[in-house]
């Protein structure tokens, strides 16, 4: 179609910096002072089973899988030592059973029929 994938690609990761940087700055700006110590490894397991959860299909299920994670997350409190044990068998079952994630990217299926093409015979 004429369309350069390399371009389309940097462009992609070029908006998406934007908007990470974006978000560094209100939340530097909210937190007032930002550290190593400001983002935990626990933090970071959280955001790869919001990823990994959602998968590759959709952004909408990203963001379904972001929803779910922080609901459950917040309704779970009480059993805040076991997080990063249920994040892990999460991901783990994930991986076993939906590899695509929540919502499967879905593909145009072409169906061929299988015969003579029509055409102009000479």
């Amino acid at each position: 179609l004429g369309l350069s994938p390399t371009r389309i690609k940097l462009t992609a990761f070029t908006i998406s910096a934007a908007f990470a940087g974006f978000a560094g700055t209100l939340f530097a700006a909210r937190q007032g002072f930002v550290s190593p110590e400001s983002f935990t490894f626990a933090e970071s397991a959280f955001v790869l089973a919001i990823v990994v959860l959602g998968g590759m299909g959709s952004q909408f299920a990203v963001i379904l899988a972001a929803v779910l994670l922080v609901v459950s997350r917040e309704l779970m409190r009480d059993f805040n030592e076991y997080s990063m044990l249920m994040l892990g068998g999460l991901m783990v079952l994930m991986m076993i059973w939906r590899p695509q994630g929540l919502l499967p990217m879905t593909r145009p299926q072409l169906k061929l029929k299988s015969g003579q093409a029509k055409g102009e015979q000479a």
